[in-house]
């Protein structure tokens, strides 16, 4: 990955008195760790080698960690100790350390089991469908988490047109043709702010989400799907949260949301859970705005990687909401050739 990895901490910037109380939750001295990489933020996530042969995935906020990650890793934890309906299809939770400003917390090592991409039909359905089966148990539960922040979820179309400069981030992204897509943003814009803006209707199934459910964030165990990075659970439209996984699975050389939706639709019916049309047009286009208001924007220094992926899921995101929404068919967004390199 070279310059593109993100600023990781070493195991070797942890403390022994880290050490120690990792190896008395554990039972068993640590051997050796090595730092994992995978997702696309920089928090500390080390892989523990225990001399009983157990691995051991740590995961959390230690040196350098910013704000944002010593807040994300205390509600994680909590998703782990007090949600039930994620336990079907999370990492065991073992527990966690506290020492200094470190906040590690230690969960099962998903090593041997299937990593995505490359997507295949059956894997994404079965995504899709324990996705599903997770809504379902998950509106027990809506009462155990805070409900969903809208700040840039239902306002970044009307954004898009009352910032000429966030405009030109978007339209950016298209290069040559850059002109096309300012005709058809101009055309698009006023169904976009409306559908966008129904986002949040209470209108519509809620439950528990996932709200950040990509594929570095995922994998396959025994058949079934592992979610993890809980840090983002909350309580908001079902909808969302699945169509929110699509364009990843999409721009990875997976099926698209035309494919997929209908599994997890069918999942939810057969359970009595009927989805309103327009709760389907607002989430396509607030998911477009999400990634229209923010891929043509400068890199972020923490998370090199972050804008590639977020333009990859921008075309797709776009396709959907034009098709749901009866618009005309977005141009291109411009990838280069290490962005084309999808999985078969």
């Amino acid at each position: 990955m070279g310059s593109l990895r993100e600023p990781k901490p070493f195991w070797t910037d942890t403390s022994i008195e880290l050490r120690k109380e990792i190896e008395s939750l554990v039972g068993s001295p640590i051997r050796k760790a090595n730092r994992v990489f995978g997702g696309y933020g920089p928090s500390a996530t080390f892989r523990l080698y225990l001399e009983d042969g157990r691995t051991i995935f740590a995961k959390g906020a230690g040196k350098g960690a910013n704000l944002e990650i010593r807040k994300a890793i205390p509600l994680e934890e909590s998703a782990y100790r007090n949600i039930n309906a994620i336990r079907p299809l999370s990492p065991a939770y073992l527990g966690s350390v506290i020492v200094n400003d470190w906040h590690l917390l230690l969960l099962e090592d998903l090593r041997k089991v299937i990593k995505v991409p490359p997507w295949t039909d059956k894997l994404a359905v079965q995504a899709v469908h324990d996705i599903a089966q997770f809504h379902l148990r998950g509106m027990a539960e809506e009462g155990e988490v805070e409900q969903i922040q809208t700040k840039g979820l239902t306002d970044n179309w009307q954004t898009i047109r009352n910032n000429p400069v966030e405009a030109d981030y978007f339209l950016g992204l298209f290069r040559q043709e850059r002109s096309r897509a300012e005709a058809w943003l101009n055309d698009a814009l006023d169904r976009l702010i409306t559908a966008e803006s129904e986002l949040i209707n209470p209108n519509q199934p809620w439950g528990l989400i996932h709200k950040d459910i990509r594929s570095d964030n995922l994998r396959f165990k025994d058949g079934k799907l592992v979610l993890f990075d809980w840090a983002s659970v909350c309580r908001g439209p079902l909808i969302l949260d699945v169509l929110f996984f699509f364009p990843s699975v999409t721009a990875e050389g997976g099926p698209t949301a035309d494919f997929l939706l209908p599994v997890y639709k069918e999942v939810m019916d057969g359970e009595g859970v009927r989805f309103p049309a327009y709760a389907e047009r607002a989430a396509a286009a607030a998911i477009a705005g999400f990634f229209a208001s923010r891929a043509g924007k400068p890199p972020i220094p923490a998370l090199p990687r972050l804008r590639k992926v977020q333009c990859l899921q921008l075309g797709p995101a776009l396709e959907w909401a034009a098709k749901v929404l009866n618009l005309p068919q977005p141009p291109l967004v411009h990838l280069n050739e290490s962005n084309r390199n999808r999985a078969k």
